[in-house]
């Protein structure tokens, strides 16, 4: 059965009494960073299972997953870049 983009999370569970995530993800690029990661550290992070829906859930160790939360950038840097990148193509326009 053919799954909507919408039916395809990635899921973290956890408790405050296991030292261990479950990863349950769809997501082809986290799977694949997961797998690697596996491969490279099997002590700390494993495959748990897949199904044939295109699903994988990893155990990883609490301490090598992190949440990277990022503020949203301000109007004036997003200005600054953008010009920044006009210039470059100005530039590589010119060589051409």
């Amino acid at each position: 059965m053919r799954r909507l983009k919408c039916e395809k999370e990635t899921i973290i569970l956890t408790n405050e009494d296991d030292g261990f995530y479950d990863v349950y993800t769809f997501n082809q690029s986290l799977q694949k960073r997961l797998r690697a990661f596996a491969e490279k550290y099997p002590d700390d992070c494993w495959l748990k299972g897949s199904s044939e829906d295109g699903s994988e859930t990893y155990i990883i160790k609490k301490g090598r997953l992190s949440l990277n939360l990022r503020p949203p950038y301000s109007k004036d840097r997003i200005h600054k870049a953008t010009e920044r990148i006009i210039e470059e193509q100005k530039e590589q326009s010119k060589d051409s």
